[in-house]
């Protein structure tokens, strides 16, 4: 019998800054604690970046990489699964 793997998404939202390309990307908590206010539409992006970490090697990966992957199955929800390592 085969194995599967889950492994959960981990969904991050990010705040990019359109007229200032020097300025770091912030989470969005981070930058409502930082500037006291929900980003401006007019001159922030909000994005949401999904990763997870790889249960074959331990490294962190976009969601989209993962379908590059032999073990991967597919994506359900909010997890990915994969084939186990054999015994």
């Amino acid at each position: 019998m085969m194995e599967v793997r889950r492994t959960r998404i981990r969904k991050i939202s990010m705040v990019i800054d359109l007229q200032d390309f020097l300025s770091p990307p912030l989470t969005l908590d981070d930058h409502v604690k930082l500037r006291g206010a929900t980003p401006d539409p007019e001159r922030y992006r909000v994005v949401e970046v999904e990763v997870l970490v790889c249960p074959e090697d331990g490294g962190v990966v976009l969601v989209s990489e993962c379908a590059k992957c032999p073990r991967f199955i597919r994506r359900y929800r909010d997890e990915v699964h994969c084939v186990g390592s054999p015994p």
